[in-house]
């Protein structure tokens, strides 16, 4: 299953994140070429193995599209795409507003 996502910063940022994900998960990189913006990864969680593909894009104008194709054992590898996507979310909106309150 693939997801697809267009992000308003350059492919440099988004595959650099992608990195840091990846190293956040404590993956096992299998393929990463960098200069094709392709970068893929093994997990285990909870018993399960999966493979993880990262493909990002430059699509111009300091944007970029990024593609995240799930194989493997994964049950929900729709949920499992929306998790890859919060987290580059949550890691890329860096210096967006935070509102407290007491």
């Amino acid at each position: 299953m693939v997801g697809k996502k267009i992000y308003l910063q350059p492919r440099g940022l988004v595959l650099a994140t992608v990195y840091d994900i990846i190293e956040f998960l404590k993956g096992k990189s299998t393929v990463s070429d960098t200069p094709q913006g392709m970068v893929s990864t093994r997990l285990t969680m909870y018993g399960f193995k999966w493979e993880v593909r990262f493909t990002v894009e430059d699509i111009g104008k300091n944007r970029s599209s990024v593609s995240i194709d799930i194989k493997g054992e994964r049950r929900d590898k729709r949920k499992e795409i929306l998790s890859m996507f919060a987290l580059l979310d949550s890691m890329l909106l860096v210096g967006a507003e935070i509102e407290f309150a007491d």
